[in-house]
């Protein structure tokens, strides 16, 4: 019973609703209106919420760039400052240059090593001088394997006429110098030999003769035991020993000059040289 008043109350409700909007032309446009503002209303909600999402996410973005960049900052602080640059100022043109600071050119002990033996070596064996020549000998001598000590000992023998104080005499003189020098490595990356650039001048009674030659050394080397004796040790204290050796004209300066006739004739008054191999008995010039 309860039940069914109820529905005959609102049959009755709709049935003066339909009445009225019948009675009442102008109602359905109203509700018309009113459907389009609460549509319009839900549509610039929905704006607003992506419109604050937009601003929120930008706000993040600038927050994690803002982040970023202080972390920098405060790297960048704590960075060491770099050294002040010492400039150096020419009175003679007003140009300014920096100072080079030695650290610049400081290298390994053992490169360092490596170039001062090399430089000692070539200027040893390729240089000559009639009051240096025991100089020359034993220097050259005490870098070189068992092997090149013997060619060394034959090619200074007084017998040969190609050796240097046959060759050269007293009035000739041999100056050396030492150019680039380039370690060769292997695969490990261990030091096994060196190729340096060197020229080569004759002099005759101190004067130039020619022009100076260029040449391209080849050097293989190990390290051995330190030497035995204390003239080795002064020289090559380190144990580097020579196994190979070549030196080959630098083509790229044309062809070598034609090689000068040995005279035969002894100087007055020069004094025969005693050169004694590290590995050969001693042998004095007659």
């Amino acid at each position: 019973m309860y039940k069914q008043s109820d529905s005959d109350r609102l049959t009755r409700e709709l049935a003066d609703m339909r009445r009225m909007v019948e009675a009442h032309p102008n109602i359905q446009r109203l509700l018309d209106l009113a459907a389009d503002e609460a549509d319009r209303r839900a549509m610039a909600n929905d704006r607003s919420w992506r419109q604050a999402w937009r601003v929120a996410g930008a706000f993040g973005v600038l927050g994690l760039a803002a982040i970023v960049v202080a972390g920098g900052a405060v790297a960048t602080s704590m960075r060491p400052a770099q050294p002040p640059e010492v400039l150096v100022v020419n009175r003679a043109d007003g140009s300014v240059q920096p100072l080079t600071s030695l650290t610049a050119f400081q290298m390994h002990p053992e490169e360092a090593t490596i170039r001062r033996n090399v430089n000692t070596f070539l200027s040893a064996r390729e240089g000559y001088s009639y009051e240096q020549a025991d100089t020359h000998y034993y220097t050259a001598a005490a870098f070189m394997s068992p092997r090149l000590q013997s060619q060394w000992v034959q090619m200074w023998n007084p017998s040969n006429p190609d050796s240097p104080p046959k060759k050269y005499k007293r009035e000739r003189r041999i100056k050396v110098s030492v150019g680039a020098i380039t370690i060769l490595r292997n695969g490990p990356g261990a030091a096994i030999g060196a190729r340096a650039s060197f020229t080569r001048s004759e002099l005759v009674n101190d004067l130039e003769e020619g022009p100076p030659t260029s040449w391209i050394a080849t050097i293989s080397f190990r390290w051995v035991n330190q030497p035995t004796n204390e003239r080795d040790r002064r020289i090559n204290d380190l144990g580097m020993e020579i196994t190979d050796y070549t030196a080959d004209r630098d083509i790229s300066t044309g062809k070598p000059p034609a090689p000068m006739p040995a005279r035969e004739t002894r100087q007055p008054g020069a004094s025969p040289m005693a050169l004694v191999s590290p590995t050969a008995a001693p042998q004095v010039t007659p």
